[in-house]
């Protein structure tokens, strides 16, 4: 049986295709404004990248904040669930998940047998998300893609005192012209974001074997953030990206 994911989030739209269980190929491209091009777009970036045709394709399941917004598809799966799935497949041995993305960061308590036990999810300020990131990134005048290595720079700590995003943007800019080094100023950014993400673990009260998914973590410096933060060792699971599209095609199969 051939099944597609597609997790259409804020900034990207990713898309898995599953074979049988197994992955086959991938696919991701820019949301922009129109979630129902993006997942067009993605589908037939994915299948052109697989060399089948979308006829091929037995059932497409949906996932991600777009999802709703999306016209095609056979079913559409929440976020938690979907993530779930993924990482019962990706990282069997992973009881509390990290689902970093632009927007939003959930933590997400598994049983054994990979159920939801439990989630939390932050509130609607940015400054704990990846959004945030990029914007603190344009301050420091560094590529985001760059951001994390030189945060692992860093040669001392900076605490960051403001929460909102808009005030940590003025401290920021105001630790620049102290002459603060922006390896510092960037590890005190970093920080920041994981503090708010080990947040939402300890709300899950005591947790083990944390395994991180999504596009943040692509940023080994917020990794090592959250190492510390969290005070035990956070791995990033296989195909972090595309853990979530690959948990919605694997539902798709057992419908």
């Amino acid at each position: 049986m051939i099944t597609v994911g597609i997790d259409c989030g804020t900034q990207r739209t990713k898309a898995v295709l599953v074979r049988d269980g197994a992955i086959q190929s991938t696919a991701v491209t820019r949301t922009a404004f129109d979630t129902n091009k993006a997942a067009s777009d993605v589908l037939d970036l994915l299948c052109s990248g697989s060399g089948l045709p979308r006829e091929a394709v037995d059932r497409i399941y949906k996932t991600g904040i777009g999802a709703p917004t999306i016209s095609f598809g056979d079913g559409q799966v929440n976020e938690i669930m979907s993530a779930a799935a993924g990482v019962g497949a990706l990282a069997p041995s992973c009881r509390c998940i990290l689902d970093l993305g632009a927007e939003r960061n959930r933590a997400i308590r598994l049983s054994e047998q990979h159920i939801v036990k439990g989630y939390e999810v932050n509130d609607k300020c940015a400054s704990g998300s990846g959004t945030f990131l990029e914007a603190m990134a344009r301050v420091l005048e560094t590529p985001i893609e760059s951001f994390g290595a030189l945060a692992l720079q860093h040669k001392k700590d900076i605490t960051l005192s403001a929460q909102c995003v808009v005030f940590v943007e003025s401290e920021v800019i105001s630790l620049i012209h102290q002459n603060e080094q922006a390896a510092d100023i960037a590890w005190g950014v970093l920080t920041s974001v994981a503090s708010h993400i080990s947040a939402l673990v300890q709300r899950l009260g005591k947790v083990e074997r944390v395994c991180a998914i999504g596009g943040l973590t692509l940023n080994r410096g917020l990794i090592e953030a959250l190492n510390r933060e969290i005070k035990q060792e956070v791995t990033v699971a296989p195909c972090a990206e595309y853990a979530s599209a690959y948990g919605a095609a694997l539902l798709a199969a057992k419908t």
